[in-house]
């Protein structure tokens, strides 16, 4: 069983942990953003913990897995530190509106292994 953590609350988040919950092959430990008025309504409705901090959730020994549906100005900071945990990432797009920002952070997963 995949343990996974979906980070954000909003609109495309809503949909990736609804997806993850329904996964019969993972379980969805933790829904992750500051917004505590959507992260805790997500969660409950979802049956799993409510976080508000997002880069807390990546040390967490019991996720092996991070989706990332924050902000786009928030994805590669969250997926440079999730790979850097050893977690395997799905990163909600763009990655980044910057085309060198995008590609560098490439570089940086390949060079970690992932």
């Amino acid at each position: 069983m995949l343990r996974i953590a979906v980070l954000g609350a909003g609109r495309i988040a809503n949909i990736h942990a609804a997806n993850v919950a329904a996964h019969p092959d993972a379980t969805l430990v933790v829904v992750a953003d500051p917004w505590r008025e959507g992260v805790d309504g997500l969660a409950a409705q979802l049956g799993c913990e409510a976080a508000y901090d997002c880069a807390a959730v990546l040390s967490r020994d019991d996720i092996d897995a991070v989706v990332i549906g924050t902000p786009t100005d928030t994805h590669i900071d969250l997926l440079l530190a999730a790979v850097s945990q050893g977690k395997a990432v799905l990163c909600e797009k763009p990655i980044d509106l910057d085309f060198a920002k995008a590609r560098a952070a490439a570089q940086a997963v390949e060079r970690e292994g992932g």
